[in-house]
């Protein structure tokens, strides 16, 4: 960045919606923002691992698309998930190609839910891939992940958008929401309702963090796309792009 500043990226959950963070990352680097520093919650911490493991915006896209969502998730009641997210957990493997966080080539930190401590956690060593598996299990839908003897979640049950990690380390914060709350209407069904209820709770303390980047993406009708169709990466893509150059040529 010019002047010398160094530029933090905090990027929030959103399942699917995460794409929009690969096109914001397209626009930071033509607009000259390359991150120096990144923090994840959930999609948020999976864009961050592949970055900066080396991957280009588009190679993400292009990688994570080659794959249906049935490869990343299964139906089946196990323990304490609706969903079986062993598939996940091979794609990240096969394709994550630094096995350590503090291996990477940008810093980053992934933010964790400790179920029993209550608190986020915020990671910056260890196993990568587990630890962006454990970012992404979202409670009741996918199991949690044991770390350390401890009870691990997606991150964005504590905090969506983790801007702490960034405070003391980047001089210029970048923060891009792609779960922000709209009016919508909820179809009947307990997946729907879950959804619905997991989205409002993780966003119960956006307000107070609002105001703390130098600048807030929110993605142009990100609210229209569903958390788990992946047919429409391409368009969040664009939408990601699109929005940030705007902001960051403000």
């Amino acid at each position: 960045m010019k002047n010398g500043k160094t530029i933090g990226l905090a990027l929030s959950g959103g399942a699917a919606r995460g794409f929009a963070h690969l096109g914001v990352l397209q626009a930071m680097e033509e607009s000259g923002y390359r991150p120096d520093c990144i923090s994840g919650t959930s999609a948020g911490a999976i864009t961050a691992a592949f970055y900066a493991d080396g991957y280009s915006p588009s190679d993400i896209l292009k990688l994570l698309c080659s794959y249906k969502l049935t490869s990343y998730i299964k139906p089946g009641w196990i323990g304490s998930g609706l969903m079986k997210t062993t598939g996940f957990f091979r794609i990240l493997v096969e394709n994550l190609r630094t096995k350590n966080i503090e291996d990477l080539s940008i810093p980053i930190w992934i933010c964790l839910t400790n179920l029993n401590s209550g608190h986020a956690e915020y990671h910056n060593n260890g196993d990568l891939a587990r630890k962006v598996l454990a970012s992404s299990s979202i409670p009741v839908f996918f199991k949690p992940v044991v770390i350390n003897n401890h009870l691990m979640v997606d991150g964005g049950v504590c905090d969506n958008l983790p801007l702490k990690p960034l405070r003391e380390k980047a001089d210029f914060i970048v923060a891009v929401n792609v779960n922000p709350i709209s009016h919508q209407h909820i179809k009947p069904g307990i997946r729907n309702i879950a959804e619905r209820v997991f989205h409002l709770s993780i966003n119960s303390h956006f307000k107070d963090l609002i105001l703390q980047p130098d600048i807030i993406i929110e993605p142009k009708n990100i609210s229209s796309y569903g958390y788990f169709n992946l047919s429409n990466a391409e368009k969040l893509f664009e939408s990601g792009y699109e929005s940030a150059l705007k902001c960051l040529a403000g």
